[in-house]
């Protein structure tokens, strides 16, 4: 059965299962903390309310994406051709990317977008492997 095992997909949604499923619990458990620091660092940009509806855009894009992602490992585990928990995990993953993206560019956080562009990187690998 482990013999037909696509490493390279269950690798990349081991690692966003990892990066985005303890973001997500964190934003949920630490939700006034994440909030203060995004209000702080964003505020001269992007108005309260604005931020208040990216953080729980971005907050739920990364929790599903994990969750997602973490399903489509065990999927891929035990019924290989079957990829829709992949594809939906790492497409929530990297739409929370591009959520983060677009903050850290208009607030002109380049260091940040930088950090983010290592990830894109990645969840467009596992893009490029689910839907080939």
């Amino acid at each position: 059965m482990f013999e037909n095992l696509n490493l390279p997909i269950i690798a990349v949604l081991a690692f966003n299962a990892i990066v985005f499923l303890q973001s997500g619990i964190d934003k949920i458990v630490n939700w006034k903390g994440n909030l203060d620091f995004i209000t702080q660092t964003l505020s001269k940009v992007f108005s309260n309310q604005l931020i208040k509806v990216a953080l729980f855009t971005v907050t739920v894009l990364e929790t599903l994406g994990g969750l997602f992602s973490t399903l489509g490992i065990f999927l891929n585990i035990f019924r290989l051709d079957y990829l829709i928990y992949a594809q939906l995990g790492l497409s929530l993953c990297t739409s929370a990317l591009l959520v983060l993206l677009i903050g850290q560019r208009i607030s002109q956080n380049y260091e940040g977008a930088k950090t983010i562009a290592v990830y894109f990187v990645t969840s467009l690998i596992g893009l490029i492997l689910v839907f080939s």
